[in-house]
């Protein structure tokens, strides 16, 4: 049981100083990979430039309509808030001031149809703007 223990963190402490690459690489790995007498310095490309760069651009353009469209909504939710903080504003000022059962009937019905008002124009700035921008695919 000593002995089984005593190999196994051999084998451990072996595996952890072994080199990198050099000791563990496999025969295909070292026949494909560069030779140490390859004196080139140019990375050789894998893929398209050219077609990287036109992803780059569709992206960045992505990355302004996504920011723009961002932007647009925000302004409709923050507008729609605010219009609908004034009407409860103007409906508290109105139920505090209102003596008859008729005044605050009134004013409910008031606020009521400016909060509509205010969800029909969220709705509708919403429905303008249209969908999120899709993500450019490679």
């Amino acid at each position: 049981m000593k002995i089984k223990k005593v190999l196994t963190s051999t084998a451990i402490a072996l595996a952890l100083l072994a080199p990198a690459g050099g000791a563990l690489a496999s025969t295909e790995e070292a026949a494909s990979g560069s030779s140490a007498t390859d004196t080139s310095t140019t990375v050789p490309t894998t893929k398209s430039t050219a077609r990287n760069g036109e992803f780059r651009a569709r992206l960045q353009e992505w990355h302004e309509a996504t920011r723009t469209w961002i932007a647009a909504r925000a302004t409709a939710i923050r507008s729609h808030r605010e219009a609908v903080a004034t009407a409860s504003a103007t409906l508290k000022d109105a139920l505090e001031s209102s003596t008859t059962k008729e005044g605050r009937k009134a004013a409910m019905t008031s606020f009521k149809s400016a909060r509509e008002a205010a969800n029909t124009a969220l709705k509708a700035a919403l429905q303008a703007l249209g969908n999120r921008p899709m993500r450019p695919t490679k």
